[in-house]
């Protein structure tokens, strides 16, 4: 076979600090590195091709930390039921974040800086791909508001 191969960099851009509306791309158990249950959640940020990842650990030894975590995640997406645990309900699910910054390994990284709970999240714009399709709080695409630019 014949190729001329030439280098091709993956590169992602950081995203911004600032407020943001996501959707829950995946959510998976797993176990931390201390032997602890968690969810690991990739998180699409509204308008970017980069994912954040969140990790919601269960410390058993601290209740208190862990359910407000979750009151924070369940308040933040309204399409979650309070206290469904069933993550695979929770995939495609919209709610909003905050974006900050931090050093990680010598480099600038975009994390989850805290959820924003619905009732202060009016003033974001609707959760929009990247490619710029938009899509509702529970998980579904918008449709079209005018017949002529549906599909059928």
């Amino acid at each position: 076979m014949a190729w001329s191969y030439q280098r091709q960099e993956q590169s992602f851009d950081v995203i911004p600090e600032g407020k943001y509306r996501v959707r829950i791309k995946s959510a998976e158990k797993a176990v931390s590195k201390t032997g602890r249950d968690m969810i690991v959640l990739q998180l699409n940020v509204s308008g970017y091709s980069s994912i954040l990842y969140y990790y919601l650990v269960f410390m058993t030894d601290r209740p208190e930390i862990t359910n407000r975590n979750l009151t924070a995640l369940y308040d933040s997406f309204p399409a979650i039921q309070e206290g469904d645990t069933n993550i695979s309900n929770w995939v495609g699910k919209v709610g909003a974040c905050t974006v900050k910054h931090e050093d990680y390994n010598g480099q600038e990284s975009a994390r989850v800086g805290y959820f924003i709970p619905e009732k202060r999240q009016a003033d974001l714009p609707p959760y929009q791909e990247a490619d710029g399709r938009k899509v509702t709080s529970d998980g579904f695409e918008e449709l079209a508001k005018n017949a002529e630019n549906l599909p059928f």
